[in-house]
């Protein structure tokens, strides 16, 4: 994205221009068919969704709409002016919101209490 340091844009360049042409053409055959929604209303452990406003792949209306798709959404979280590299281009901002997750819905080991299926605050244990 427009707001992405030079060094991460250029790391993130030589990843994808050390993969094969041929491997970078076959993946995006595979992109293309990508259903986003599949299986995602299954899932039922607390989930995060982060996008950059500049993400010119998976742009910020599909990131709305996975969101709404999640049963257990705990957020949604647009980053002004970041592309599709998130993770390289704002490495604390992806940092924070993981720890926050794991702040909120990870305990160091199971309880009986975790085990209960109509538990509505699911908790992660270690191994998951």
């Amino acid at each position: 994205g427009p707001g992405a340091a030079p060094h991460a844009v250029q790391a993130c360049a030589r990843i994808v221009h050390a993969c094969p042409r041929r491997v970078r053409h076959a993946w995006s055959q595979v992109l293309d068919l990508l259903d986003l929604d599949h299986g995602v209303r299954r899932l039922r452990v607390p989930a995060a969704v982060v996008v950059g406003t500049a993400d010119r792949l998976t742009p910020p209306v599909h990131a709305r709409a996975l969101a709404a798709s999640l049963p257990r959404c705990v957020g949604l979280t647009e980053l002004p002016g970041l592309g599709h590299m998130t993770p390289m281009e704002a490495p604390g901002a992806i940092t924070a919101k993981i720890r926050e997750l794991v702040a909120a819905y990870a305990s160091p080991r199971p309880t009986d209490r975790d085990n209960e299926t109509d538990n509505d605050d699911v908790r992660i244990g270690e191994g998951a």
